[in-house]
């Protein structure tokens, strides 16, 4: 095997026919691109590409719900990585020189959000079992409301980097939940010290009715209040269904939940730590690359 076999390849580029017999097909590079060019590193990691038949299953990888499924190309009804069948390869076993598939991704922004999505498979958070559910309405609100900007929350959505969440200890229930609600640098307007909050005047308090004003507000105090009140409003929708609050384990796992809204520029590293990513990638842009 030559020294530079591999220096051309990258993390999700797609390869086939790479003379390891019982991985035939075309099969996606999963390994970092430092561990694919290195001669020092002797294994590389590859998942299978396929196509999914299954239209509740392509839907939900396509709006990346399903994390199992990372998008490789939109052509011919659309290829993924599976990332549940990885096979680690030593790299002499690969005795051809390997060329990179046209399937395989086509740029840096491409190549940045399947990085992306290969971590976050192997870093979810395991929210517990009683905690979950009540977590679900508002992953379900936000995935139904983000494609659809005709609405006034989808429109809202578009602005918002990331939602996370965070507990004290979250092995000692019933635990007390934050829903961090992380905006846009330069989205909220900051209120100055001396504002005579008396002259803001009634607010609505309903999520609908408060993403439609957040859209129409010219006064940047009401304006920075309302995204308060919508960082509120949101974790007022973390409530378990009927049919799981009958559950006491589960309707007795949460002590409270509120909102808390900041900007991404601002939102400081410690509270990162403390807290998780609510598991739903689309709301941000896979920058820098």
């Amino acid at each position: 095997m030559e020294e530079n076999h591999f220096r051309l390849l990258r993390q999700g580029q797609v390869i086939e026919d790479f003379g390891v017999a019982e991985l035939t097909g075309r099969f996606v590079i999963v390994s970092q691109s430092c561990d694919v060019v290195q001669p020092k590193r002797e294994l590389i990691q590859l998942a299978p590409l396929v196509q999914l038949s299954d239209e509740v299953v392509h839907r939900a990888a396509v709006s990346r719900e399903n994390p199992r499924y990372p998008l490789i190309t939109a052509t011919d009804g659309g290829h993924f990585a599976d990332l549940a069948q990885i096979a680690s390869v030593p790299k002499e076993n690969i005795a051809t020189p390997v060329t990179a598939h046209p399937y395989s991704l086509k740029d840096a922004r491409e190549a940045r959000e399947f990085g992306l999505a290969v971590g976050r498979w192997f870093g979810r958070f395991a929210v517990l079992d009683e905690v979950q559910p009540w977590l679900v309405p508002v992953q379900n609100l936000i995935r139904a409301k983000y494609e659809k900007p005709a609405s006034a929350l989808g429109q809202v959505l578009q602005h918002v980097a990331e939602v996370r969440v965070e507990a004290e200890d979250w092995s000692n229930l019933p635990v007390s939940l934050t829903l961090h609600v992380i905006v846009e640098a330069g989205r909220v307007p900051s209120i100055p010290e001396d504002a005579d909050l008396s002259q803001v005047g009634k607010l609505p308090s309903e999520l609908d009715a408060i993403c439609a004003a957040i859209l129409a507000e010219k006064s940047p105090v009401r304006l920075a209040i309302l995204w308060t009140s919508f960082a509120d409003a949101l974790a007022s929708r973390c409530l378990p269904r009927a049919k799981d609050a009958e559950d006491p384990a589960i309707r007795d796992a949460v002590e409270s939940i509120s909102g808390e809204l900041s900007s991404d520029d601002e939102f400081p590293l410690s509270r990162v730590r403390r807290s998780e990513q609510l598991d739903i990638d689309f709301l941000s842009d896979p920058t820098p690359y």
